[in-house]
């Protein structure tokens, strides 16, 4: 069954409106904003693609410089260009991506958000990254997740 083909919105019976998707500028980047493409192009939703740039603490958390600011650009144009649809890029500078995502979902009325996670194993256990852990318990809607698997 493809994506979008059952109703698995925020509340029964009710479809999505706004998409999220949280980019990294990892591989997995790519499927996951044409799968998030795919669910809004289906549901009829708003996609919106974020990217946040980690402001280092030695620096004022607005400060105009910040080290990756020019590689939120790219990732966001090559969001824009492999979903194919018309999306909402949007770049924010935070210290911590999770609070940034959350607040940006809370903000744009996101009743979905999209992320890719780094999994890793620990002592035999599976353990998420500290963003992917802090949007799974303060995100507003539901979160899908999508492992990156390592190249090799």
């Amino acid at each position: 069954m493809g994506l979008g083909a059952r109703n698995q919105g925020t509340r029964q019976g009710e479809a999505f409106r706004h998409i999220l998707v949280a980019v990294s500028g990892d591989p997995d980047d790519e499927p996951l904003v044409r799968a998030a493409a795919r669910l809004a192009q289906n549901y009829k939703a708003g996609l919106s693609v974020v990217y946040v740039v980690e402001v280092p603490m030695a620096l004022p958390e607005d400060a105009q410089e910040v080290p990756g600011a020019q590689k939120a650009d790219e990732v966001l144009d090559n969001a824009e260009r492999v979903a194919g649809m018309d999306v909402e890029t949007v770049a924010l500078q935070a210290r911590e991506p999770g609070p940034a995502i959350v607040e940006q979902a809370i903000d744009s009325g996101a009743d979905l958000i999209f992320m890719g996670v780094h999994v890793r194993q620990r002592m035999g256990v599976l353990a998420l990254g500290k963003t992917a852990t802090y949007v799974l318990r303060h995100a507003p809607c539901p979160v899908w997740v999508s492992r990156w698997f390592p190249p090799g």
